[in-house]
């Protein structure tokens, strides 16, 4: 089993790291998760010949979790949220962060990561009609940001 995992650790540690940050954790934190992924993936009875799915199913809800464990900044007497660390990111990823994490996740999935709808209707449990839809307002969304 190990040489199975290692050889999953060389062909997708590196995409899930990437995942991750893009979904708007730090280096720690993505570090973090995808030791965690892989832990968890090893205490599981899973098919190593094909982690692919399972892999990122892991990295997504750790990353979801502690996205969701957060306490937004707020400035109470101006009445908004700083967003602390995030001041030269690359457009893209601001257009990125402007999206609910939903629907920057499904994105994500589908066009870096290369997942089929299918997949990542799998992969966070809601139908596929509902994956299109997801994808659909989001390209919405950042088509009236460009």
């Amino acid at each position: 089993m190990m040489n199975e995992v290692e050889r999953a650790f060389e062909l997708y540690g590196k995409r899930l790291y990437a995942y991750m940050r893009r979904l708007g954790l730090s280096e720690v934190e993505a570090e973090d998760g995808v030791q965690e992924v892989f832990i968890r993936a090893m205490r599981s009875s899973i098919d190593w010949s094909s982690p692919k799915g399972y892999l990122f199913k892991i990295a997504h809800n750790w990353a979801m979790d502690v996205l969701r464990s957060r306490m937004p900044l707020v400035d109470e007497e101006n009445g908004y949220e700083l967003s602390a660390g995030k001041d030269h990111f690359e457009d893209v990823h601001l257009l990125l962060q402007s999206l609910k994490e939903e629907e920057r996740s499904v994105l994500l999935l589908l066009y870096q990561e290369g997942l089929s709808y299918r997949e990542v209707a799998e992969l966070t449990g809601k139908p596929e009609n509902t994956i299109k839809s997801i994808v659909h307002r989001a390209k919405e969304k950042l088509r009236k940001e460009v």
